[in-house]
């Protein structure tokens, strides 16, 4: 009995060790070339740059990201705020930020409609645009905070590299010591979902957080959106169609552009390419089984010795999933600003994790009943 048992763990950690690697190296050396952003500071006059951002959400949340626009390093930017005119808090702030002394003009845009839908925001989007100077257009979520760079190094990148457009995914970040030390293995559980579900068409449109994009292909773009049958049917799309001459770019500009996320609704914070799929819940009460086989191999490697072959492989493919783990945190840790140091007890921080994940879907799910579970994903989103 002894024999079957030690070697049904070390099938078990063999099996443990080969998905860790594999899920580790699709994370971290996985990415293509087209992802990787290199950021410079702007070396040239790239004109005006108009940031559009739409007013709708929490209030405490888009103050601080108008905050952040006007905190910016390009010296040549103007702000305009689109917002519903039946809307009474959202025209106060508009005011508010309008009489503000700032370097950055403020220009305000009334919509008789109100902008909680995408399609709503895209009608707002082409409301405004008549009003704006700028040679180069930035849209903005109403709740994504920018480093003072941000825009400079992006429109510097998008000039240089005479890219017509370019998205920047914004990376997380969270403020309590609890959260700092249970986002990384928040962020794992869903990179190793949105792995699995890798079929899914990647989509890039008009729910980019952050979207750059020169004068001219907007103007293409939106001729091409309105004609008849396909504004009605899709949203305002750079990526929806093939066009000689537009060049897209898709990157993550975690580094740049970020949001104050919170663990109790991190699929609502995160980025949009990232939500949980159909079978997200078993694969993520698999992954915390992994972790617990881990966590079993080393101590039972540790109790009984490497005397014999199983023992010492069972240690051994133990010891090379919880160091991948390890690792793994602590680059997630880095890039939501978390607990790094928290990195060695991994497992504590994995299994709390795993936990609030289930909890999370299953909110998800009857959050709004009688609908699909995307559309439930997507209607969370917008109210958040």
């Amino acid at each position: 009995m002894g024999a079957w048992f030690q070697f049904s763990l070390l099938f078990v950690c063999w099996l443990a060790a080969l998905a860790t690697l594999l899920v580790f190296l699709e994370t971290w050396f996985g990415l293509s070339g087209r992802n990787r952003f290199i950021a410079r500071r702007a070396s040239g006059a790239y004109g005006v740059i108009t940031v559009f951002v739409p007013m709708y959400g929490r209030r405490h949340k888009l103050e601080r990201t108008l905050r952040s626009v006007l905190g910016q390093s390009y010296p040549f930017i103007e702000l305009v705020l689109i917002y519903c005119e039946e809307n009474r808090q959202m025209a106060e702030l508009a005011a508010e930020f309008r009489a503000l002394r700032s370097h950055i003009p403020v220009r305000l845009v009334a919509t008789p409609f109100p902008i909680d839908s995408p399609n709503d925001r895209i009608r707002a989007l082409e409301t405004a645009e008549p009003s704006a100077r700028g040679r180069w257009f930035v849209i903005l979520d109403p709740d994504v905070l920018l480093d003072r760079l941000a825009i400079e190094i992006a429109v510097e990148f998008a000039g240089s590299n005479e890219v017509s457009a370019l998205a920047l995914h914004p990376g997380l970040r969270c403020s309590s010591v609890m959260q700092q030390i249970i986002a990384p293995s928040m962020e794992q559980l869903l990179q190793m979902n949105r792995i699995a579900s890798r079929r899914e068409k990647k989509n890039a449109d008009v729910d980019s957080s952050f979207l750059i994009v020169n004068r001219e292909a907007f103007d293409v773009m939106n001729r091409i959106n309105r004609l008849p049958g396909i504004l009605n049917e899709s949203g305002w799309s750079m990526w929806a169609y093939q066009v000689e001459g537009l060049r897209t770019f898709e990157a993550d500009g975690f580094r740049w552009l970020w949001r104050n996320a919170d663990v109790r609704s991190w699929c609502a914070d995160t980025n949009v390419r990232r939500r949980y799929g159909s079978t997200s819940v078993g694969l993520t009460v698999l992954n915390a089984a992994v972790s617990l086989i881990t966590v079993i191999g080393i101590a039972f490697g540790l109790i009984h010795g490497i005397a014999n072959f199983t023992g010492a492989s069972v240690l051994a493919f133990a010891a090379v999933s919880y160091t991948l783990m390890w690792i793994s945190y602590f680059l997630f840790a880095r890039r939501l600003h978390g607990a790094v140091w928290f990195a060695p007890l991994w497992v504590l921080s994995h299994l709390s994790a795993a936990v609030l994940t289930v909890l999370e879907m299953r909110r998800l799910s009857r959050a709004t009943p009688g609908i699909s579970h995307k559309e439930a994903q997507k209607t969370q989103k917008e109210f958040l």
